[in-house]
């Protein structure tokens, strides 16, 4: 085949991929003025998506949204099951059923399934092949040299998830994957083009937002192939799945954090007189503001759910936040978020650790850190709910 006709049939691909794409996005719109709970969810504007997610929690235990055909639960012990169960798998189509992707652009790095995720497990734990520290503590500490360096660099007023969140992320996670030091600013330059990734599972992005991280994908495998200092299919694998899975979702993390602590009365004062309190304050905000708001998964083989039997191909989503609201959930249940049967089984303990880090740290750096200005919520950001947009102001700065 000739190179003008090569050319011509990708062309031909990707207007098929982009009009996918929007007629996706046109489904999420149209089922939102349809007034279905979900649609309303998935259309993420800026507004908050509590009263869409308590109407799926009063359609029942499982709902199924006709309009997007998935099935839709805010229930604690169904979301539960599904994650328990194997027989509900990644977020990727399954093969053999028609229709293919809804989501021509969603990415390639984190719609693994269990079986893929399972052995990369041991490498990514604290002490395994792949990550620098081995255990928590060794993150932590880490973790707060690059803060300071981070805050030193900013001045009075500054946005807390841009300027402060994720730049910080961008050289702890190249440290903690062993990267050297000549490859950490190339790595922290194309996670920003990633960000949209967990937001892109199950919400269409702009296309070019879309062309931009399918580029930065390619492009972060060819960096960790040549810079991870064991350079196996495994271990790049594993690399990219945290590198994709944990930047942004660590960024919003720490975000929600101090958006919670600086809305409630006293809360970040309390926080600055005992910064070792930053574990706790992870703890509330994965249940009560989760960087993480909505898993899906697929059935892989015929399964009953709530009295529901789901055919192999059937789509159900997770209403985290309102997952966590479950008025019939016992009392001492943990958060339920950062899943631990696909990426985030890979991530999440590195998530919580430098989430802990950068709270502590900013509270002994900043004691008096104050709201300057609204957040505002990005756009396409059901998943993450991620802030496009957050200024504060530093107060007085111990010494």
């Amino acid at each position: 085949m000739t190179s003008e006709l090569l050319t011509e049939d990708r062309g031909r691909d990707m207007a098929r991929r982009a009009r996918r794409n929007q007629l996706t996005r046109a489904a999420h719109w149209f089922a939102g003025i349809e007034a279905d709970p979900y649609g309303l969810v998935l259309r993420a504007g800026t507004g908050e998506p509590t009263a869409a997610e308590e109407a799926v929690r009063a359609l029942g235990p499982l709902h199924h949204s006709t309009l997007l055909d998935t099935w839709v639960t805010a229930d604690r012990a169904v979301a539960q099951e599904v994650v328990d169960n194997p027989a509900f798998d990644g977020p990727g189509p399954v093969a053999d059923v028609p229709g293919g992707d809804p989501l021509p652009f969603r990415s390639a790095v984190l719609t693994l399934d269990r079986a893929s995720a399972a052995p990369l497990a041991a490498l990514t734990a604290f002490g395994g092949g792949l990550l620098w520290a081995d255990d928590a503590a060794s993150v932590e500490k880490r973790t707060a040299t690059w803060a300071r360096t981070v805050l030193a660099a900013l001045g009075d007023r500054f946005d807390l998830a841009e300027d402060f969140a994720r730049r910080l992320t961008g050289p702890v996670l190249a440290e903690q994957l062993g990267l050297p030091e000549a490859a950490h600013e190339r790595f922290s330059r194309l996670l920003p083009d990633c960000r949209h990734a967990l937001d892109g599972l199950l919400c269409p992005q702009t296309h070019a937002t879309a062309l931009a991280a399918e580029a930065a994908e390619t492009a972060m495998v060819g960096l960790l192939t040549e810079a991870l200092y064991e350079s196996t299919a495994d271990t790049v694998r594993a690399a990219k799945i945290m590198a994709l899975s944990a930047a942004e979702a660590t960024a919003v993390l720490i975000a929600n954090a101090v958006r919670l602590l600086l809305d409630e009365p006293g809360g970040w004062q309390r926080l600055a007189e005992d910064p070792d309190r930053a574990g706790e304050v992870v703890e509330h905000t994965l249940r009560t503001a989760p960087p993480v708001r909505l898993e899906s998964r697929v059935v892989r083989t015929p399964v009953t759910l709530a009295g529901t039997e789901l055919p192999v191909g059937a789509r159900v989503t997770l209403l985290v936040a309102a997952v966590n609201r479950d008025p019939r959930a016992p009392r001492d249940a943990p958060p339920f978020g950062l899943s631990p049967d696909l990426h985030f089984g890979l991530s999440a303990h590195l998530v919580k650790a430098v989430a802990r880090a950068a709270l502590r740290t900013l509270a002994e750096t900043h004691p008096g850190l104050r709201a300057d200005g609204d957040p505002v919520t990005r756009l396409r950001s059901p998943v993450l709910r991620a802030p496009a947009r957050q200024p504060v102001a530093a107060g007085g700065a111990r010494p």
